[in-house]
């Protein structure tokens, strides 16, 4: 992602426009079946008018371009900004864009091609990195449960959609593991460590870690209604528990990396005290989730001056200093959206529709134009 390095794991490494969440948001299991959460025309007052909503007009222009530019036609995603590997991240969101896009072809070569080339690990999770250069591709097999918890609601709302069973069965399995080798009891209830191998206690001094940035809250949610079998809600609490703690440093922000073996959410001793790469998804799913309240918003919201265009930035958690800009309008939408929801603030068009070189700050203004046309159309 741009000329910073590898946003991804550390040890790992060593929606529909309106994905229609506020069509079907969940609260308690009801007897009747859920409805595909993944209609275009779906708004948050619930009208619908026969005029497509702007947010579907947006993804109509942006999806061909991104299709094009970042997945090959066997249906890998390729990370440009990362050595053009493939990850279990990148499957699971080229997935849900593709949903939202009502692109039924794309999603089947997509998840086809996850499938067979990340799905060799013997528990039912993903392999979470795949680099075309190496013997075998595959080279790193723990997983990634923010990659496997974005394939699992995609394949669930895929099912529905388009009443295909084996999206629903793929998204059962997928789920009952996560919840088997990813989410594991704390002081807090059930967390989810950010892969199988290298988070626990066993593992870290300070373990179990977690990254609340694998907190899909708009997953969660909707994953709550189409699995009733796994308790999503405590999942949903123990992250939001989590916001409240690892409020860290002078400017209270998360850190990439919590251990939350103590009384208290700190810093996690082997891993870099930074809010970056990874963090700044965290505003992106919060926003996204209409059961997240906007006071989670509180620390995001003063971290890019739209009117002076400065910031976003990597933030030194210790000393509240910036590092690096965020320079792609990609990581500039997800504060774009923090703002929307949070101060209804109009969101430029010209933020929405310039072009990101890359693929990573490319997915990211994708999913926040999701997010927005979900809980605040009115901003576009």
């Amino acid at each position: 992602m741009s000329a910073s390095p590898s946003p991804r794991r550390c040890l790992l490494a060593g929606a529909a426009l309106a994905l229609g969440l506020a069509t079907a948001q969940t609260g308690a299991a009801t007897d009747r079946k859920p409805q595909a959460a993944i209609g275009l025309a779906a708004s948050t007052t619930g009208s619908v008018t026969a005029k497509r909503p702007r947010g579907a007009e947006l993804l109509a222009r942006l999806w061909p371009s991104y299709r094009d530019r970042f997945i090959r036609p066997d249906g890998r995603v390729v990370d440009n900004g990362n050595g053009n590997i493939s990850h279990s991240e990148g499957q699971g969101y080229a997935m849900v864009l593709a949903l939202a896009a009502h692109d039924r072809e794309t999603f089947e070569r997509i998840w086809k091609w996850t499938a067979k080339e990340l799905g060799v690990r013997p528990d039912g999770l993903h392999a979470w990195r795949w680099q075309p250069d190496a013997t075998p591709n595959v080279t790193d097999q723990n997983n990634a449960s923010d990659g496997d918890l974005l394939m699992a609601w995609a394949l669930g709302e895929a099912g529905l959609r388009w009443d295909e069973p084996a999206y629903t069965a793929a998204m059962r399995k997928l789920t009952a593991a996560i919840f088997k080798h990813n989410v594991t009891g704390s002081r807090i209830g059930p967390v989810l460590l950010p892969g199988a191998n290298g988070f626990r206690p066993a593992d870290q001094p300070d373990g179990p870690i977690v990254n609340l940035s694998y907190w899909i809250f708009p997953a969660i949610d909707r994953l709550q209604a189409m699995d009733t079998t796994q308790d999503w809600a405590a999942l949903r609490r123990s992250g939001l528990a989590l916001l409240r703690e690892s409020r860290f440093g002078p400017l209270g922000l998360p850190s990439e990396w919590v251990s939350i073996g103590e009384k208290r959410a700190a810093f996690a001793t082997n891993f870099e005290r930074s809010f970056g790469y990874n963090a700044v998804r965290i505003p992106l799913y919060a926003a996204w989730s209409p059961r997240v309240a906007s006071d989670h918003l509180r620390p995001y919201l003063t971290m890019w001056n739209a009117a002076d265009n400065i910031g976003p930035f990597v933030i030194d958690i210790e000393d509240g200093k910036a590092r690096e800009t965020l320079d792609a309008p990609g990581y500039k939408m997800i504060f774009a959206l923090a703002q929307c929801i949070a101060q209804n603030k109009a969101v430029s068009p010209d933020l929405v529709t310039r072009q990101n070189d890359l693929y990573y700050p490319a997915t990211l203004g994708l999913l926040s134009l999701l997010a927005i046309s979900e809980r605040k159309p009115q901003c576009l």
